[in-house]
């Protein structure tokens, strides 16, 4: 092989900005639409369980703690998440009480420590008042 083949590649390279960060030391801005680690909003979860039947990777578990107090315990597997953000689509609240974080660094080396987990009292939201409905028409006589 030449030298000569590859030098202008060389010098080339040599003046051009690193395609990569140094990362740990450096770190990127989290794009907006970025799916990090789903985690709850327990003032405004109404415990219907959607996010736990939706989640196609069996990641969150909601069990009763107290039935009379309403209290609920949910788990997320952070192991076991696929970061879909389906747990957030199937929330019916307004605004959602399952959201996703910008979190990006979650690895360790113990999946047991991957986990999050709430204990928290169901949430019960205010509806907005109905207009009252309009009298019903009296029915005219067929003739």
């Amino acid at each position: 092989m030449k030298i000569a083949v590859f030098l202008p590649e060389l010098i080339r390279h040599l003046f051009k900005k690193p395609a990569t960060v140094d990362y740990p030391f450096k770190k990127l801005e989290v794009p907006k639409d970025f799916r990090g680690t789903p985690y709850l909003n327990p003032e405004m979860c109404i415990v219907c369980l959607a996010c736990e039947r939706d989640c196609p990777a069996e990641a969150i578990e909601i069990s009763s703690v107290n039935e009379v107090e309403k209290r609920f315990k949910m788990v997320i597997h952070n192991d076991r998440c696929i970061h879909c953000a389906q747990c957030v689509d199937s929330c019916p609240t307004t605004p959602k009480a399952m959201q996703i974080d910008s979190l990006y660094e979650v690895a360790d080396d113990d999946r047991h420590k991957m986990k999050k987990d709430w204990v928290y009292v169901r949430a019960v939201l205010k509806r907005k008042a109905a207009a009252p409905a309009a009298a019903p028409q009296a029915a005219e006589p067929k003739a």
